[in-house]
């Protein structure tokens, strides 16, 4: 393989750069995925703060409001999963199967919704929500 191609290799291999999404947060958004620029709920607590969709899946992530709960929260895991089969949700979410993973990270609480697509996507939304970033509220 010639030093061109090891370079190119390299380069697709790597991971996307973060995207700052607002809100104190940034995550890392895979090829073929994006953010969305518009809300699907009109939840005000817990407040929607992104929107990821890629190969049919989605990710979206709200906030919790009210800090005095944020201990009910769990500790953020080292590497975000799901159990079980897809289930539909209530409160706040798109009517659509999928799992919430609660998480508390730098004094935060929040809910992450994920919705699966089509083949692998659902490793992709996982890997993504590994990749978020989250810093303390002002």
């Amino acid at each position: 393989m010639g030093l061109l191609s090891l370079w190119a290799v390299l380069l697709l291999a790597s991971p996307a750069p973060a995207t700052t999404v607002g809100h104190g947060l940034s995550v890392r958004v895979p090829p073929g995925w994006h953010v969305l620029d518009r809300r699907l709920t009109p939840c005000t607590n817990p407040v929607e703060r992104v929107d990821l969709v890629g190969n049919g899946a989605l990710v979206m992530v709200q906030e919790a409001l009210d800090h005095a709960y944020v201990d009910r929260f769990p500790v953020r895991p080292t590497h975000f999963r799901v159990h079980g089969a897809a289930s539909w949700m209530a409160c706040c979410t798109v009517r659509r199967r999928g799992w919430r993973v609660d998480f508390r990270d730098s004094g935060r609480s929040f809910y992450a919704y994920v919705y699966p697509g089509r083949r692998g996507s659902l490793r992709e939304a996982l890997t993504l929500l590994d990749s978020l970033r989250v810093a303390p509220s002002p």
